[in-house]
């Protein structure tokens, strides 16, 4: 998370326990990329979801929202006016995204705005709400919940997140939603969504291995397919844990609504050694363990 945690504030809540999960999220994900040579059409994207996953998702394409999950119900809007209200979005982030580029020079080319806005409620009782914004990929500003104010990132944007800061009822509607709104959204939600969030997918686990170069291979432990999103996958050597600052983890989501999370690294060809891969996820009573030890194939060198 880096520098997205920087804005997250902690709101002592009234307790709440839930069986699925430590904690439940409810985040909206906006995304507008602006690119040469059509830059005053820009693509939006921006989806709301619970837990990971996505209840609604529009972009600019269609400007009509999708249902993404048949449970997902919206007592308080309907779907135009949910899709109108996501075109407001829309509009306000390509505003921003050109003002942004204007402040920076930066006119032409390939450029990205992105929000990250909502709270996660632990099943201790505690919250956090955050509203985050960055620019080509890095941290821009974000919202502090303590002074009702945007801050930057960077203390050559100050000039320009001060102008964000003169309409006083956006920052305190801001600070209402992220107080107010979000929290609840999550306690009326997860009921409906018993059906997907308490489930548990056991992953389909493969070890495999890709030739580098002569002497060295990629080996892959792959859980395919597993929900809840939390794993946990380790690598020994002879019996010895390696240290996953020597690897690399990835975690998707995949379509069904399950995720591919792999930990990988790079092996030198040693024969004798012997490698083992151990899985355990929430839908795995016993375990995964697979042993693996180098076997090198000069027809798939490159």
């Amino acid at each position: 998370m880096g520098s997205y945690m920087v804005a997250e504030v902690l709101l002592l809540m009234a307790s709440a326990r839930f069986a699925c999960a430590d904690y439940h999220s409810h985040y909206y994900y906006m995304t507008l990329i602006s690119d040469d040579p059509t830059p005053d059409f820009p693509s939006f994207t921006m989806r709301r979801t619970l837990d990971d996953i996505t209840l609604m998702w529009y972009d600019s394409d269609d400007e009509v929202i999708e249902r993404r999950v048949p449970w997902f119900k919206s007592p308080n809007l309907t779907l135009w006016l949910a899709s109108y209200t996501f075109y407001q979005f829309q509009m306000v982030m390509q505003r921003t995204l050109l003002a942004i580029q204007n402040y920076r020079r930066h006119t032409k080319g390939y450029h990205i705005l992105q929000q990250l806005e909502g709270c996660t409620l632990y099943d201790n009782g505690t919250a956090q709400a955050s509203c985050h914004i960055h620019y080509d990929g890095k941290p821009f500003m974000y919202f502090n919940r303590n002074t009702v104010r945007w801050t930057a990132e960077s203390p050559g944007d100050e000039k320009f997140v001060e102008i964000y800061n003169l309409n006083k009822t956006i920052l305190e509607e801001i600070q209402y939603d992220l107080v107010n709104i979000c929290i609840p959204h999550i306690t009326t939600l997860l009921p409906l969504g018993n059906c997907t969030l308490n489930r548990k997918e056991a992953p389909v686990v493969k070890v495999t291995q890709v030739p580098i170069d002569n002497g060295t291979l990629r080996v892959h432990c792959r859980a395919y397919g597993h929900y809840p999103k939390d794993i946990s996958i380790m690598w020994y050597k002879n019996g010895q844990q390696i240290s996953e600052e020597m690897m690399e983890r990835t975690t998707l989501p995949l379509l069904d609504l399950t995720y591919l999370t792999s930990l990988s690294f790079n092996v030198t060809s040693v024969p004798d050694d012997v490698y083992t891969c151990r899985v355990n996820h929430s839908s795995m009573p016993r375990g995964f363990t697979q042993d693996w030890t180098v076997t090198w194939d000069r027809s798939l060198e490159k």
